[in-house]
């Protein structure tokens, strides 16, 4: 080998020991495991810090929970990170307390961790409505009336009676609350009380006059005479019960009828009347027989 090439080789022999013992030196594998130690920190504090700046401002969404017991609402928005608040409450007939009616943000709304949803619920005792806040009631069409009462205050109603009156027919004459006649003829303005927001108003109303008439009194008529005055009163003769001594229906006489008479009885024309019979004259019935009696 030359002088020359066995000179080069010497060298690269002296450098590869060099290279071998400073890399088998304990400086050297103290860096290096150094080198790798900042290396991972790096990795890894990058691989956390992309994480949070890729989650940052990431948007949730909201459940429905309107109809849900605001109970159960309350721990299923604690389990996602939402914070429930009661802004209002409510009553609401038919439904029981508690129950959510609605909500703040929306369903299906996103929102970040952490949201309050603000919620309206129902509440169990009934609202007071002060009388005084209602419509004018007496002299006006009940129809009208209820609807209104039912729409703007979900107030129940209810036609208790009916009364014949001058004026048309269908009108309020009567308002009844709670078993307390509140406003009638007297009394046309609203007391000072409050009505259930739910609850139940009561009405007397007014009946067309011109279909009413007075029932007469048949008792101690013949039919004959009896089926005249109800003919006059635009009644109708409704059934007949006989008993065993009628020979002749048309001259015995009435001693009973349905309805019953009585003094001021107002009943509606074209209604019927059921008649008792027996032929002779009943002996608390006057002798003296009205001129229009006559037997066949």
């Amino acid at each position: 080998m030359s002088e020359p090439n066995a000179t080069l080789l010497n060298r690269l022999r002296r450098g590869f020991g060099s290279l071998v013992h400073f890399v088998s030196s304990a400086v050297f594998i103290n860096n290096l495991l150094a080198l790798i130690g900042v290396s991972a920190f790096l990795i890894l504090f990058v691989s956390w810090w992309l994480r949070c700046y890729t989650h940052h401002g990431q948007k949730l969404i909201i459940k429905n929970y309107v109809g849900v017991l605001v109970q159960d609402a309350r721990e299923d928005a604690d389990d996602h990170s939402f914070e429930m608040v009661v802004e209002d409450s409510v009553f609401m007939v038919g439904k029981p307390a508690g129950v959510i009616l609605t909500q703040n943000p929306a369903p299906g709304a996103a929102v970040k961790k952490n949201r309050k949803i603000y919620v309206t619920i129902t509440k169990e005792a009934a609202d007071q409505i002060p009388f005084a806040s209602l419509p004018m009631m007496y002299g006006k069409e009940i129809n009208v009336i209820r609807k209104t009462l039912k729409q703007r205050f979900q107030i129940d109603t209810e036609i208790v009676g009916e009364r014949f009156d001058e004026g048309p027919p269908n009108v309020v004459l009567e308002v009844i609350y709670a078993g307390d006649t509140l406003i009638n003829r007297v009394r046309k303005t609203a007391p000072k009380v409050s009505v259930d927001k739910g609850g139940t108003i009561q009405f007397v109303i007014s009946k067309d006059v011109s279909e009413s008439v007075q029932l007469p009194d048949l008792e101690c008529q013949t039919l004959n005479d009896a089926d005249f005055l109800l003919k006059a009163s635009r009644l109708v003769l409704g059934e007949l019960h006989l008993d065993e001594t009628v020979t002749n229906r048309y001259s015995a006489f009435v001693i009973r009828q349905q309805p019953a008479y009585a003094p001021g009885l107002i009943v509606t024309k074209g209604d019927t009347v059921q008649v008792w019979l027996t032929q002779a004259r009943p002996a608390r019935c006057p002798d003296v027989l009205p001129d229009n009696q006559y037997e066949e």
